[in-house]
């Protein structure tokens, strides 16, 4: 039988092997065609090398039971079996990329582009008129000014408002359903003003970020923009060095960092840059691994059978008025299995397959690498094209990555919110077209079959 010692070996040799991979990939389908970083290479870097390969030698490290406590132990020991895990869905996420470049012959992309062209149509409808917008960004305020007030008149000011949700879960549906719309709205916003300059979409776009900073959603706030710095890093091609797009990288990570001491109620900055270190690498950041062991390592290794699933796609239903949510929506799941409580803690992150492996075992996993790998390969290649055209460039790219809402659907049932968020954004936005068509006639009424130049 192989010791501990020679299994962290031929761990970190697999983990080579990958970094590898990657790194290779990244040479033949991205730098040598003149690209610096596009949706693949950044996807694959921010859910995969990064948290998991890039982490795994921090996994061992002592300074882990700051934050897991006295399960370390068990946590190193399931570590080879979560990395094993990892591992196969990473190679399955690149199987499902070259699937879609092969086409297969059996017709899957042609049946697959038809359902996949509803998310970039309707990206584009959204984006189609900048009063629509505007409408759309004062909806959104609006339920922020509403949610915030009543944080602010019951716990006082502070930048936590999801900590506040856990102790009032009734209201929880409610603050997800307005971050995840505000977060499609704004980035609508700056993808349109990118193109035309509207300064009012700018206003609205830093209106919407500023509300989320007392949400305590750093992701939400980084959603805005991400997507739309990387299409404009993809236009400009070797035109943006590597050194300027790590040092921008590194600043918004940093960024983010501050805005978890925000949340914390921590707003020194000698005391953040002492402990930023730390929050790199033993924090709650870049721990998709550790979390996956916690959660394996307490893990009674019955499937869930798709019941965070299910109860993702009920999130409308608070948890209060339903048994089957309590205990099965994902951040419940995680905390009761390792025995955390729900009321200090929003729930551990298993990563990109951890959530489909503990569902439907390793063939979860595989099927959630292939079906993410498909997904993103088609949003990769739709970006890079639509450069190629001569006006609202960045409007036809940034339609394309909202397939990357589907894809976060399979990466974790809490993307399934995203997917509503989107729908009822597309469907406001359709409302208020054919308001304004009945209003001034002359503007006429677009909707999706006004969109149908998509490759």
């Amino acid at each position: 039988m192989i010791d501990m010692s020679m299994s962290w070996n031929i761990l970190y040799a697999i983990d080579l092997l990958l970094l590898l991979l990657f790194l290779v990939a990244y040479y033949r389908n991205c730098y040598r065609y003149g690209y610096r970083i596009d949706f693949w290479n950044f996807q694959v870097l921010l859910l995969c090398v990064i948290p998991a390969m890039a982490m795994l030698p921090f996994e061992r490290d002592d300074l882990n039971a700051i934050i897991v406590g006295r399960d370390l132990p068990r946590i190193i020991e399931a570590m080879p079996r979560v990395f094993l895990i990892t591992s196969t869905g990473f190679l399955a996420l690149y199987l499902g990329g070259n699937l879609w470049r092969l086409q297969l012959g059996i017709g899957m992309r042609r049946s697959t582009q038809k359902v996949l062209k509803v998310f970039p149509r309707t990206s584009l409808m959204i984006m189609s008129s900048r009063s629509v917008l505007i409408g759309l960004s004062t909806i959104c305020l609006c339920l922020q000014a509403i949610m915030l007030s009543l944080y602010f008149s019951t716990a006082g000011f502070g930048f936590d408002l999801r900590a506040y949700t856990f102790l009032n879960p009734g209201i929880r549906p409610f603050v997800l359903i307005t971050s995840s719309m505000t977060v499609v709205v704004a980035s609508h916003c700056f993808a349109r003003y990118v193109d035309t300059k509207e300064r009012i979409l700018l206003v609205c776009t830093l209106l919407a970020a500023t509300g989320l900073l007392f949400f305590g959603q750093r992701t939400n706030i980084a959603l805005i923009f991400i997507n739309v710095g990387l299409c404009y890093i993809i236009k400009l091609k070797n035109k943006v060095s590597i050194l300027r797009i790590v040092l921008m990288v590194a600043v918004a990570i940093t960024a983010g960092f501050y805005l978890s001491s925000l949340r914390d109620g921590q707003y020194s900055l000698g005391l953040f840059f002492a402990g930023l270190g730390f929050m790199a690498f033993y924090g709650n950041t870049f721990c998709d691994m550790r979390d996956f062991a916690w959660i394996y390592s307490n893990w009674d290794h019955h499937l869930w059978l798709g019941r965070t699933y299910m109860a993702g796609v009920a999130m409308f239903v608070p948890r209060s008025a339903s048994g089957f949510r309590e205990k099965w929506v994902l951040g419940v799941a995680t905390n009761s299995t390792v025995g955390i409580d729900n009321e200090l803690h929003p729930g551990l992150k298993p990563g990109l397959f951890g959530e489909s492996f503990f569902n439907f075992g390793w063939a979860g996993s595989i099927a959630t690498g292939i079906i993410f790998g498909l997904i993103l390969r088609r949003v990769d290649l739709d970006v890079k094209s639509a450069f190629e055209e001569s006006s609202e460039q960045m409007q036809k790219a940034f339609s394309a990555t909202s397939l990357l809402l589907l894809a976060g659907c399979f990466n974790t049932s809490l993307g399934i919110g995203g997917v509503y968020a989107f729908a009822a954004v597309g469907a406001l936005a359709w409302l208020g077209l054919q308001i304004r068509a009945l209003v001034s006639p002359q503007a006429g009424s677009p909707g999706l079959g006004s969109f149908q130049n998509l490759g």
